[in-house]
């Protein structure tokens, strides 16, 4: 039976001295009765780590102790504070300690009809007041501020985006007054039917976003956050920024943004061991890419401690650490010298040659047996037979040779987007048909009309022109995440990995494209390029119609990677040991290359095409001091980018060319 102890302070003090603990050694070993319950009711006097004072009782808590906070509601220990009224009830431990079983917040106010509790987003803040959710709330001298585990926390603080849980009584004008602030985390903030995505915009309407396939809706009180949490304005947003989207499930199934915050672009990941080819300046190339450089890049000796650029040498093995950039250029986190040849590679790009034994990868060579592990984006085991050209993978493996590994693990990356326009034909069951293409649908995917409100699959019908984005999965098959009905011509926009390119024609996602004199290649920057410039495991965006044949045809390609032509790469210093830009620059057929020697030196000057491989020898000698120029004929070479490389002793630079007839 629970005594329940309601006798003053200092009675109970004296019964605690005088009586309880002998008493307690006394009964332990005869166990008639137990003595071991407290119930008080009083101020948190002092607190810490692992216990309160409360009406002069230390009471110490651990995980088997239950908290509740205002309403009954489930809180942590870190919620209440000094001075917070607390009805605590507690067992006494053999050592005459008390352990806390339940710390309940009690409500000094005595309770109010009027009484409003709101957690939300800050939306708007006054000189006096704040709003959530579209609700204001005053504050006046009288109202307390409680910062996240027991941190300060005052008016001032409050900003637009900051997470609160607000207590506030309407007053008799109507106005709602705080009478408690607390800050939230975000993490803590669950509701039923919270989605929180980090990624693309992958398109932009008035009243909506999509990412990662995911629609979510806005409106008034839709908090937009830049990269530094500062408040902007939804149309500042543009396709391609990368944010963290938090949003809820409404009543008819879509989601409703609360919060948009920009996030920092991380790129495509990229780990690997190999030499050093090259140094320019502050670029750095490294088994055929060349990293960019600047302050934030961490230098690192093969004790891991730091260095500069300066200690890096042409034929140092080096672990580099780095990202691809929206633009198609690489840059480097961390560059690390090894002191030893590691054989560990591991590294993400897009599949460009693919055979029963061995893939492509950036340009490294990874050989397959039956011991390499082939997953999905999900981990799920697949077979090697199920990947295809394009595809985005993540390849760990060792390596056997400068270009060749065996590949010990291959996984999917799911980032294939295929966005294609077009007239629906058919309707089945579980899928369209348009363009010539079959494309299945599943619970997930969205329904839109004309004005980005969410419909159903049965809404859809024959002739219908409609924008649908998909995904193709393992088996082949096309998987639509998003069919939006639209107005429009018969044409195609797919943005997709390329297959095999020739000079005829393009292979996507979707199929074939053919390449004709009417079809316009640009790249990154909207410069005109040759068509064969483009590359297979290219990332392009292609405008294509359809004819009622299904025969399909290019009429735009992107290339989603700026073109070198025309790109000044000069040197920062021309007095030193320095490799000029050719000129002219692009070239037919002939160009003239300048270089710089500070001494009397032995040079190589030698070009070499896209693949590395070294087509000419312009210099293999001893050369005197001074300016030197030398001339390059590219007769029987095709149009495209070469790169010339002078190199004395440990000193190399290298520069690009476009040969474009």
């Amino acid at each position: 039976m629970k005594t329940h102890l309601s006798l003053s302070r200092s009675t109970l003090l004296n019964i605690s001295k005088v009586y309880l603990i002998p008493l307690l050694m006394l009964i332990s070993s005869i166990n008639l009765f137990a003595l071991s319950d407290l119930e008080v009711t009083g101020n948190i006097t002092e607190l810490g780590a692992d216990y309160l004072v409360v009406e002069g009782y230390t009471i110490y808590v651990d995980g088997s102790t239950e908290f509740r906070g205002p309403s009954n509601t489930t809180v942590t220990f870190s919620f209440f504070q000094l001075n917070d009224l607390v009805q605590v009830q507690a067992d006494m431990r053999n050592d005459g300690t008390y352990l806390a079983t339940r710390v309940k917040s009690e409500d000094n106010s005595g309770g109010n009809e009027n009484e409003v509790e709101l957690t939300g987003y800050v939306t708007e803040v006054g000189t006096n007041s704040f709003v959530i959710n579209g609700t204001t709330f005053f504050v006046d001298a009288n109202t307390e501020y409680r910062g996240r585990h027991g941190s300060a926390f005052s008016f001032e603080q409050i900003q637009v985006g900051l997470l609160l849980e607000v207590k506030a009584y309407a007053q008799t004008n109507g106005d709602l007054l705080a009478v408690r602030v607390k800050t939230e985390d975000d993490e803590n903030n669950h509701h039923q039917g919270e989605l929180e995505l980090t990624g693309l915009i992958e398109s932009l309407t008035a009243n909506s976003l999509t990412v990662a396939q995911k629609v979510f809706f806005v409106d008034a009180q839709t908090v937009v956050l830049d990269d530094n949490r500062m408040p902007i304005s939804f149309s500042d947003l543009n396709v391609g920024d990368r944010v963290e989207v938090k949003g809820f499930r409404q009543p008819d199934s879509s989601y409703l943004a609360v919060r948009i915050k920009i996030e920092d672009m991380p790129g495509s990941e990229i780990e690997f061991t190999a030499q050093i080819e090259s140094i320019v300046g502050t670029d750095i190339t490294i088994n055929g890419i060349v990293f960019l450089t600047d302050s934030n890049t961490v230098f690192l000796d093969d004790n891991r401690m730091p260095v500069t650029i300066a200690s890096l040498a042409v034929g140092m093995w080096v672990e580099v650490k780095g990202f691809k950039r929206q633009d198609g250029s690489y840059y480097a986190s961390r560059i690390q010298i090894e002191d030893f040849v590691r054989t560990e590679i591991e590294l993400k790009g897009n599949i460009t040659e693919l055979t029963a034994s061995y893939l492509v990868v950036n340009g490294i060579t990874f050989s397959v047996d039956s011991t390499t592990i082939v997953l999905d984006h999900l981990n799920n085991p697949i077979s090697y037979s199920s990947l295809q050209v394009g595809q985005l993978v993540e390849v760990k493996g060792n390596k056997t040779g400068t270009t060749t590994a065996r590949a010990s693990r291959i996984k999917l990356e799911g980032n294939e987007d295929i966005e294609i326009f077009g007239r629906i034909t058919a309707i089945n069951s579980n899928s369209i048909e348009l363009n010539g293409l079959v494309v299945y649908v599943d619970s997930n995917t969205v329904y839109l009309n004309h004005a980005n409100m969410p419909i159903t699959f049965g809404d859809l019908s024959v002739n219908q022109f409609v924008e649908v984005k998909m995904i193709r999965n393992v088996d082949s098959t096309l998987l639509g995440l998003r069919i939006k009905i639209e107005d429009g011509m018969n044409f195609s926009k797919i943005n997709g990995v390329s297959g095999t390119v020739t000079g005829s024609s393009i292979q996507l996602p979707t199929g074939t494209y053919a390449i004709n004199n009417q079809t316009a290649v640009i790249d990154l920057n909207y410069n005109i390029i040759s068509a064969s410039q483009l590359t297979s495991g290219q990332q392009v965006k292609v405008w294509a119609v359809v004819d009622p044949s299904s025969n399909k045809t290019a009429l735009q390609i992107q290339s989603l990677v700026s073109s070198p032509t025309g790109v000044d790469e000069s040197p920062a210093v021309v007095n030193e040991f320095a490799l000029e830009q050719n000129y002219p620059n692009p070239f037919n057929p002939s160009t003239s290359i300048s270089f710089t020697l500070t001494a009397n030196q032995f040079v190589t000057l030698k070009v070499f095409n896209a693949l590395g491989e070294e087509v000419s020898t312009l210099v293999n000698g001893n050369l005197n001091q001074g300016i030197h120029s030398v001339s390059f004929n590219a007769n029987g070479l095709s149009s495209g980018f070469y790169i010339y490389r002078l190199e004395s002793g440990n000193q190399v630079q290298v520069r690009k060319m476009m040969l474009l007839k």
